[in-house]
């Protein structure tokens, strides 16, 4: 849920135009990955439908299961254009407490609106999420959620992400000052330090156990630094050297892409072991994370080819990206447990998605036309 900054950049040079259409584009795609991982992959109606349409590793099926990588796209990006509005500012106390406003602003409100929602929607209809107690409930107000002493479960999944972008908000001043005074390459390697001994020590104190059930703790803002700071270092990398030529970004383009499917298949062919204590749990985000960072790199500038990246279509997806993760989950919830739940075949499974499309595109939409982008303009005066 995540990389929900604005495309636009704090200061202008010619590494970084004022606004970027291409990360507009890059982000509607990660919110529409994300949906299609869930339709595919987590949504129970959908894992049994596709069966019938899935023959090989390298079909449909395989594109669905890795649409979870759009999360960490959503993080480098987080990280990238974050770090943009800040690296060159004055860290006083007002540009500071602007900074943490805005964000505040872009996170609390529209998770609220959907939580008011939600729980209406569960007081309603017995079948959808339900929160357990007061203390629950006044604990989703706040997004204290995967945290401890409670490690409070999100009755809305795709929750989990928002408490990892709140914590690198609060970070992000912190490491900005630290560039300043170690360097940036330092602070990067830092993170890449902190989250390899986290997840390596998480993995040691939960030996023997399946990872899954504690990937809260895995995936805690130790273990998704290096993430969130491989668009942080971007950042500064765009800062101290001139944009590549053309030539050489297609052939990063080219690598990137390579080492992207390769990762991926990596994961996939490593699935059964993976969450019992393979030891690419440890660096297979931090190592997705720097390929997202190249292929990010690659396509900051138009390329031949991408131009469709800026297009108006994935621009509006852009735009209503927090919405889109926000929104999708419950949507295929609802659709499973109503309309799916005692007819499950394949063609009811693919009529599924057009209307979760649909609803989640409304919903969406209304979002972000009649409250994020007002609250965006409010938290955009004075800075």
């Amino acid at each position: 849920a995540v990389g929900f900054g604005s495309c636009h950049m704090a200061h202008q040079s010619s590494a970084q135009p004022g606004f970027n259409p291409n990360l507009h584009g890059l982000r509607g795609i990660a919110a529409l990955a994300v949906l299609l991982f869930h339709w595919g992959s987590d949504i129970g109606f959908f894992p049994e439908a596709r069966r019938s349409w899935v023959v090989s590793e390298w079909d449909f099926g395989y594109v669905l299961d890795i649409g979870w990588l759009g999360v960490p796209l959503f993080f480098v990006l987080s990280g990238y254009l974050l770090t943009a509005q800040l690296q060159s500012r004055e860290l006083t106390r007002s540009v500071v407490g602007r900074f943490w406003l805005r964000r505040f602003l872009r996170i609390y409100p529209a998770y609220w609106l959907q939580l008011a929602a939600l729980l209406a929607l569960g007081a309603a209809l017995p079948f959808m999420p339900q929160v357990a107690s007061v203390g629950d409930a006044l604990r989703h107000v706040a997004l204290w959620i995967n945290l401890p002493p409670t490690m409070t479960r999100p009755f809305n999944a795709v929750w989990w992400t928002l408490p990892l972008e709140l914590g690198f908000y609060l970070l992000l001043p912190g490491l900005v000052w630290l560039a300043r005074r170690i360097t940036w390459q330092a602070v990067v390697l830092t993170a890449l330090g902190v989250t390899l001994f986290w997840r390596y020590q998480v993995m040691d104190y939960f030996a023997g156990q399946n990872y899954a059930a504690h990937l809260p703790v895995l995936d805690a803002i130790p273990g998704t630094l290096f993430t969130f700071c491989a668009g942080f270092g971007l950042a500064y990398l765009l800062v101290e050297r001139q944009p590549l030529s053309p030539a050489w970004r297609a052939l990063l383009l080219v690598l990137a892409s390579t080492a992207f499917v390769a990762l991926a298949q990596w994961l996939q062919a490593n699935l059964a072991t993976y969450w019992t204590g393979h030891w690419m749990l440890g660096v297979f985000n931090p190592l997705m994370a720097a390929v997202i960072a190249a292929l990010l790199l690659a396509l900051l500038w138009p390329l031949a080819g991408f131009r469709w990246l800026a297009s108006r279509p994935l621009t509006w997806l852009g735009d209503t990206s927090y919405g889109i993760y926000l929104w999708h989950y419950p949507v295929l919830m609802l659709l499973d447990r109503t309309l799916l739940a005692h007819w499950n075949t394949p063609a009811l499974a693919l009529a599924a998605l057009p209307v979760a499309l649909l609803v989640t595109a409304v919903l969406a939409g209304l979002s972000y036309r009649y409250l994020e982008a007002p609250l965006m303009q409010l938290g955009r005066r004075g800075s």
